[in-house]
């Protein structure tokens, strides 16, 4: 069977060698690349006055990509494979369109990989499509291709046309941005300044967007962290790709001193905090981990509306009893406060903040419970407002402070619950009860006493009746995780819990310690 060629190889090589004369008619020498991985030809500029003339050969050289076709709208396509190609070449570069109209007829167009070129090629390299198609309408009569490499060939062109087209992709994404390349005989960098910082980070996704608030509005310590934790946009970076490395990337952040006041009634209470904002939030930030922010406008059930929260940091290690200005500020919230801040920002009611009552209640529970014995050592931080098992401690506690609050079941309390109380003896005496809270970093210990009647079965102490309990201590130990976010009465085999507003059954927790934080009676 004789070989064969088919059309597209055929309409290639006319393809390249019209290319190759209508350069040779600008004064273009063609160097044809042996080995062609993405670009054809060579091209070096005869810098000759005419045609009869000599003159020197440019030392520049620019690689064209050529692409013939017979079609009649003259459109030929480029993967991206093809694109990243062109954007990658460290030398000037181009774009050749050679329309064939039958094998002795051709028309030539070319694009110079200019900023405009660089953001289109982009632009699709960061969507999901897998080709791009241009036509002679895109491109540039081959009669200016002299002057157009004479442009390109210029000192520094390739690295300001970069700079100009990473300022275009950047600047719908992070607003205006100045780009300078800095080179010494040792190193070279590019740093890039954006007005707004946060501007660089992705918030595509809402785990995206409540990782940038939080590195907004917590901590300010734990910014820089949490910052280098960001991940930065891939179209701002796409656009960047092929400037010099290694990128600095920098912006700027509002931290203006100011003070927030929450006035409930007759009582009233200030909070030092900083203003800041991104693009999505302003916000009041106390330096402990606690914040006030409102949200830009939103669309929400069909409204438009300003969302508020309320934050507590849940990574802040800040001691609660370090702040008492924060105590205060929080103890001080009810649902009828208003808000006034110093900025000049208009009052808001209390109730607008989600969270905030939580907040508020958690505060008064540590208020509270600072009467308590042992309560001295116990750790209580920031974050523990912004845990959910932490609060449920804390609500606990606080309200076992009061005498007259009876935190634990009263009446009958059976440690082996397959025994009946008919079937028992009893003596008087004073049982312990112990009951497990967690926080963030420690488990607390309550050890609640009352004075009843110890239940015994067949010798063994079985339950107890209590009138009464009075909580005698608290004490602290290493933290074991609960399967449960509330405090747990320990009975022995039993552990009960407090949910849905009803004591429950629940699995029994273990732990380093947990032969020492047992039930315990003593007769009298």
């Amino acid at each position: 069977m004789p070989k064969k060629r088919n059309a597209a190889q055929r309409i290639g090589a006319i393809g390249e060698d019209r290319f190759r004369l209508s350069c040779q008619e600008n004064f273009i020498i063609p160097n044809k690349v042996e080995h062609d991985f993405g670009f054809d030809f060579l091209c070096q500029p005869d810098l000759a006055a005419d045609f009869g003339r000599t003159g020197p050969v440019s030392g520049v050289f620019v690689g064209f990509s050529v692409r013939a076709t017979d079609r009649d709208d003259g459109r030929i396509r480029l993967n991206q494979a093809d694109a990243e190609c062109l954007l990658a070449a460290q030398f000037p570069t181009g774009l050749a369109l050679v329309k064939l109209n039958g094998p002795k007829s051709a028309a030539v167009y070319f694009r110079m990989m200019d900023a405009a070129f660089i953001v289109e090629l982009s632009h699709f390299l960061a969507s999901a499509k897998k080709s791009k198609h241009f036509t002679p309408k895109d491109m540039r009569p081959v009669a200016e291709i002299r002057d157009a490499i004479g442009e390109v060939s210029a000192p520094g062109y390739l690295e300001q046309v970069r700079a100009d087209a990473a300022r275009k992709i950047a600047e719908p994404i992070t607003g205006p941005v100045q780009i300078r390349i800095h080179r010494d005989a040792d190193s070279q960098a590019t740093l890039i300044t954006s007005l707004d910082l946060y501007a660089w980070f992705e918030q595509g996704t809402p785990a995206e967007r409540e990782a940038l608030y939080l590195a907004t509005f917590g901590e300010p310590v734990r910014r820089d962290q949490r910052m280098r934790e960001l991940a930065l946009s891939g179209k701002v970076m796409g656009g960047l790709a092929h400037l010099p490395r290694p990128y600095v990337l920098a912006g700027f952040v509002m931290d203006h001193p100011t003070r927030v006041r929450v006035q409930t009634t007759s009582v009233s209470a200030e909070l030092p905090v900083l203003r800041t904002a991104n693009e999505h939030h302003f916000g009041y930030v106390y330096p402990a981990g606690f914040a006030l922010t409102v949200s830009t406008r939103v669309k929400q059930d069909g409204q438009y509306v300003h969302l508020m929260r309320a934050l507590a940091d849940p990574d802040s290690d800040a001691l609660l009893g370090d702040h008492s200005v924060l105590l205060d500020f929080l103890t001080t919230c009810h649902p009828e406060s208003v808000f006034s801040f110093d900025d000049d920002g208009p009052p808001l009611d209390a109730t607008y903040f989600e969270n905030l009552g939580d907040l508020a209640r958690c505060a008064a529970a540590y208020r509270d419970a600072q009467g308590l014995d042992g309560w001295d050592a116990v750790p209580v931080m920031v974050k523990d407002m912004a845990s959910p098992e932490s609060r449920n401690s804390l609500m606990f506690l606080g309200s076992a402070a009061d005498p007259q609050i009876q935190p634990i079941p009263r009446g009958l309390l059976l440690a082996a619950p397959e025994v009946e109380e008919e079937d028992c003896d009893t003596a008087p005496g004073t049982i312990n009860v112990p009951v497990v809270c967690n926080l963030a970093h420690s488990s607390l210990v309550a050890w609640f006493s009352g004075h009843g009647s110890v239940l015994f079965h067949d010798g063994d102490p079985c339950g107890f009746k209590v009138p009464a309990f009075r909580l005698d201590a608290v004490e602290v130990l290493p933290r074991v995780p609960s399967r449960s976010l509330f405090p747990r009465v320990l009975l022995g085999s039993r552990t009960l819990i407090f949910d849905e507003g009803r004591w429950q059954e629940s699995d029994a927790d273990t732990g380093q310690w947990a032969d020492d934080v047992r039930l315990r009676f003593q007769l009298d």
